[in-house]
């Protein structure tokens, strides 16, 4: 019966934590389309594309997975090099590369 009642609060604190971003995950979204509908930012797949085609980039492969801030009008791409995941930040509005870990 405890086993079950620690259980059942674990999942429900889980659940409720991850809450907060999804919503905020949504409302990125709808920012980021309300903003490429009015020619504010690069369409994704140029962006991708651009970053791709640049050294050392070129030699990397692309994960997926872009996640974007809206507050910042910013992308985060995710790369492979070798065995190390580089995350390649890059202004959705100009398509500059603003930042880069590691």
């Amino acid at each position: 019966m405890i086993r079950t009642l620690t259980f059942s609060l674990i999942s429900a604190l889980l659940l409720s934590a991850g809450a907060p971003a999804a919503a905020r995950g949504n409302r990125d979204q709808d920012h980021l389309r309300d903003a490429a509908a009015k020619g504010q930012v690069i369409p994704l797949n140029r962006l991708i594309d651009d970053v791709r085609s640049r050294a050392p980039y070129s030699e990397m492969t692309y994960l997926g997975g872009p996640q974007f801030d809206a507050g910042r009008m910013i992308y985060a791409l995710k790369f492979m090099n070798g065995n190390q995941v580089v995350v390649v930040y890059v202004d959705a509005r100009t398509g500059r590369i603003v930042g880069r870990k590691p």
